[in-house]
């Protein structure tokens, strides 16, 4: 009987040393803040200084963009999507747009103040592209809406745009 009280004393004491283990490990992994959702002002990216890269240009190869149609004639977000491909873009969503949201050619949308990404793309889509900054994200990257005028990108656009700030991301 003495020997079934130790081993019972030892498996309370052997739990009770995980209980208290497990809840020290869970307050901590509760209060940690998450990567990125921080209340910290700074810009500057969370890796060691040699592994940074500072871009001074926003290339077409950096820009996600996402087309959504407004116009009457289908598959236009589609073909659009292939032309900004074949510039160099890299490819988001593609659908019809949302209801309220118009375009007789094309139009560019971001949720960013001074966005050179949708500067770049609004040049691609022709000189009298506009950028509209709306608090409403329709797909990933920048968003372009089309319209049924919409016909094609302009081939003397800049393939890239210099930043206000050179910028620091992790390599």
């Amino acid at each position: 009987m003495t020997q079934r009280r130790l081993t019972t004393g030892a498996t309370l004491l052997v739990l009770l040393a995980v209980l208290v283990g497990m809840a020290v490990w869970g307050y901590h992994a509760a209060t940690t803040p998450l990567e990125g959702l921080g209340s910290s002002t700074s810009t500057s990216p969370t890796c060691q200084p040699t592994d940074q890269k500072v871009s001074r240009f926003v290339r077409r190869a950096d820009v996600t963009v996402s087309v959504f149609n407004s116009g009457k004639l289908s598959g236009r977000a589609q073909a659009t999507m292939d032309l900004l491909e074949r510039a160099g873009f890299k490819p988001g969503q593609v659908g019809n747009a949302p209801d309220g949201i118009r375009a007789d050619r094309a139009a560019v949308y971001t949720t960013k103040s001074d966005d050179p990404a949708a500067e770049l793309v609004a040049k691609a889509l022709g000189k009298a592209t506009q950028v509209v900054h709306s608090d409403q994200e329709m797909g990933p990257g920048v968003d372009v809406v089309i319209g049924d005028r919409f016909k094609r990108l302009d081939p003397k656009a800049p393939t890239k745009i210099e930043l206000p700030q050179p910028e620091a991301t992790c390599s």
